[in-house]
Parts: C-alpha cells; structure tokens; sequence
C-alpha cells in the first residue's frame, strides 16, 4: 500500500472547506455567522493559494 502525503490531498477547495467551517463555528459561537464565514473563506483562499504557490515551487 502507497503512502500518501498530506500535500497529495491539500488543494485549494480543502483550504477554502475547512477555514469556512472554522469560520462557521466561531460565528455560531460569537452569533455573527454571515461575517466569519465570508473571513474564514477568504482565509482559507489565501492559504491555498499561498500551499499552491509553495507546492509548484517544490515540485
């Protein structure tokens, strides 16, 4: 069986994915779910364009 790395799976839809679900719990948490959606996706485009970046520089 082939090990995977975890950058095999990171891309720039599980970066979005999982920073907007942060995002929907801090605003279920601090009751502003609309605004930390929207931050937490647009944190979570950042990153994964930066890993992109990162990744085709390596690759």
């Amino acid at each position: 069986m082939k090990k995977y790395k975890v950058s095999d799976y990171w891309n720039m839809g599980t970066s979005i994915g999982l920073c907007a679900a942060v995002g929907i719990v801090l605003g279920a948490l601090l009751q502003n779910l609309i605004l930390w959606l929207c931050a937490g996706a647009g944190v979570g485009a950042v990153l994964g364009a930066i890993s992109m970046l990162y990744k085709k520089e390596t690759s």
